[in-house]
């Protein structure tokens, strides 16, 4: 256990350090791959944002991801059908005031860019405010799926509650998004309260979901590659069983992740020596552990 410990703290100051000598500037700057998809009117370049949660020293606090990446649908019997290709991904993320994450964000995916920008997110409405006004020349997508989850909820106000839930989720899909609001109005079980904050919710969000026009235009209606990137970039390393973080620790370590996922430019010489040197050093403590134990290890006589 010392030296299963002693590994673990080393690990840990290394990334630390290696993490505290990355450049701001160059980690959150588009790679020259993206500088130049981002100069071409013709490309579709998508971004996502959404929040998830950590573990901190001062409870569970919301980290901010942002993922930037190029999409192509791959049809395969009609668009219902369609595979996405999905180019290289590169990701900003932060922990702490929103400010600084947006910041972070327009550095990877510059507002005055040529290239024809799609954002898909959430009904979270500080995203949704500040990506129209950031980038207020891009479309931006309601994440159907989202919705209909909402659709779901409310369909239980209603006399057949599969029936109308199909209904409505075939409504938006052919562009009907007023005859969806006006059939969340008519429901005869829902509670006043709920039924209002719906179609209100409708009523903001109606030039967000023109999904018959996206569909057409080839473009994702999900904002389902920034909910991967919270487990590829946060929870599979960064919500283990009793981890908690510092405010400065989770931000190191997310600076790293980001670097890796990204698969950060050549200039950033800490990364990959921080590969490197962690690898060779868990590789030796490891040996190291294994002849320990085995020396320590006596069997019983009758098995010597």
């Amino acid at each position: 256990m010392p030296h299963e410990s002693l590994l673990t703290s080393q690990v840990y100051r290394i990334c630390q350090a290696a993490a505290q000598s990355l450049e701001e500037g160059l980690l959150d700057a588009p790679s020259a791959e993206l500088q130049d998809e981002l100069q071409g009117p013709e490309e579709t370049v998508y971004g996502m944002v959404d929040g998830s949660m950590l573990l901190t020293d001062d409870g569970w606090k919301e980290t901010k991801v942002g993922r930037v990446f190029t999409a192509q649908a791959a049809e395969k019997e009609g668009f219902d059908k369609a595979q996405w290709q999905m180019g290289r991904s590169e990701y900003v993320a932060h922990l702490g005031h929103f400010e600084a994450f947006t910041t972070k964000f327009e550095q990877l995916l510059p507002p005055e860019s040529p290239a024809a920008k799609v954002f898909v997110s959430d009904g979270a409405r500080w995203i949704a405010q500040w990506l129209q006004q950031a980038y207020p020349e891009a479309t931006h997508i309601l994440d159907y799926y989202h919705l209909t989850e909402k659709l779901a909820v409310a369909c239980q106000g209603a006399e057949e509650p599969e029936q109308w839930l199909e209904d409505q989720s075939q409504a938006l899909l052919e562009g009907k998004s007023r005859k969806v609001e006006q059939a969340v109005q008519a429901l005869p079980f829902l509670e006043k309260d709920h039924k209002d904050s719906l179609v209100g919710y409708l009523h903001s969000n109606h030039q967000r979901m023109r999904y018959k026009e996206f569909r057409k235009r080839k473009l994702m209606i999900s904002s389902a590659p920034v909910e991967a990137a919270h487990r590829t970039l946060l929870q599979l390393r960064m919500k283990r069983s009793g981890q908690r973080w510092s405010d400065k620790g989770a931000n190191n370590m997310i600076k790293l992740r980001t670097a890796f996922l990204s698969q950060i430019r050549p200039s950033h010489r800490a990364v990959y020596e921080l590969r490197r040197e962690v690898l060779n050093y868990t590789q030796h403590a490891h040996a190291r552990l294994v002849s320990t134990r085995k020396r320590s290890f006596s069997p019983p006589k009758h098995e010597r």
